[in-house]
């Protein structure tokens, strides 16, 4: 509360501070159903209805919108809280709701550093959350379970020695020098690159970076957590910004190149497939899915530049999958089953 909130009170010497904001707790929490003058006067600790209707009065003083609603036979008036004063810091359900899910997917579909840096917002918002509140997202908590992601480890202090000069790179941009460790060498390397995107993929799970090498004139995607160590050097540029954002646009699961996208045509057979392709259409590159005749099958479109990140997305499917088109992509796929199926023999 204002200073000059609580020198209006003691001027007119009629509610106390802590009990202003007692009110402004139990209007809140009595939600859209409301609370009357006489809970009110039970919850300040049985005063007077007089001082109910002050601190109702000073609560909309200082900014509050409190609706009044008129209930019941015989009727009683009921008081709802639409708006809180100008010194109200409560933080509202919806705010926080969307802080809980937030954290609570990022665990698992991106690396624990984002997770870590919601939990110090998520934490600050604790503090100015009604009781109320609290107990419904510690239940929100308890009850949600968020499977199918990874857990992609990035210890909090490396994390912020690497994230924070990546985002001075970003802001500029400006070159930098990366130390990385690559999962098919035992030796890190330096590359020397200029940062274009920080992304999150749900296919494979992890959060990369994508950068743009000079020397090679390549896009690169290094995975967040393979960074050991980030230098920001002097002011740069990216000469090609439309291959980068096709890189970006069209990568699945982490992999991309810098090649132009190719468009992917398959048939899916499985009414439950097509009914969740229809309620929920996955977030791959320009997708699109019709059912055939019939409705037991759909055809699926979507675009890649990399085979890699298409052949993972196709695979899940087993025998209900058929590629039709490009004719390279049939054939890989082709193959790989083939080999798959050697190894029952």
């Amino acid at each position: 509360m204002s200073p000059r909130s609580i020198a209006v009170i003691q001027t007119k010497g009629l509610v106390d501070q802590d009990r202003i904001r007692e009110a402004l707790r139990i209007i809140r929490e009595s939600g859209p159903q409301g609370t009357t003058r006489e809970d009110l006067r039970e919850g300040l600790g049985d005063v007077s209805l007089r001082t109910v209707d002050r601190a109702l009065a000073l609560l909309e003083e200082q900014g509050a919108q409190i609706e009044r609603n008129r209930k019941g036979w015989p009727s009683i008036l009921h008081f709802v809280l639409k708006k809180g004063p100008t010194w109200d810091e409560h933080i509202s359900s919806e705010a926080r709701l969307a802080l809980q899910l937030a954290g609570l997917s990022l665990a698992q579909s991106g690396t624990l550093l984002w997770q870590d840096k919601l939990t110090v917002i998520e934490s600050m918002a604790t503090g100015k959350m009604s009781t109320k509140d609290r107990k419904l997202f510690d239940q929100l908590k308890n009850a949600v379970h968020i499977q199918g992601g990874v857990d992609d480890p990035v210890d909090p202090v490396q994390g912020n020695d690497v994230l924070e000069p990546i985002l001075r790179g970003l802001d500029g941009p400006k070159e930098l020098e990366i130390n990385y460790q690559s999962a098919e060498s035992d030796k890190a390397v330096i590359y020397t690159v200029v940062p274009y995107a920080l992304s999150h993929d749900l296919f494979s799970g992890g959060s990369f970076l994508l950068v743009w090498e000079p020397s090679r004139q390549i896009p690169l995607h290094l995975r967040l957590n393979r960074i050991n160590s980030v230098k920001v050097r002097r002011n740069s540029a990216i000469p090609q910004k439309d291959v980068m954002d096709s890189a970006a646009r069209y990568q699945i699961g982490g992999w991309m190149s810098a090649k132009p996208p190719f468009q992917v045509e398959a048939r899916i057979k499985g009414a439950h497939w097509i009914r969740a392709f229809q309620e929920a259409p996955p977030a791959l590159p320009d997708f699109e899915s019709d059912p055939t005749k019939g409705g037991q099958a759909a055809r699926v479109r979507f675009k890649a530049n990399h085979e890699l990140g298409a052949l993972r997305w196709l695979l899940q499917f087993g025998k209900s999958a058929e590629v039709m088109e490009p004719d390279w992509l049939r054939e890989k796929i082709h193959q790989q089953l083939k080999e798959a199926a050697e190894q029952y023999a």
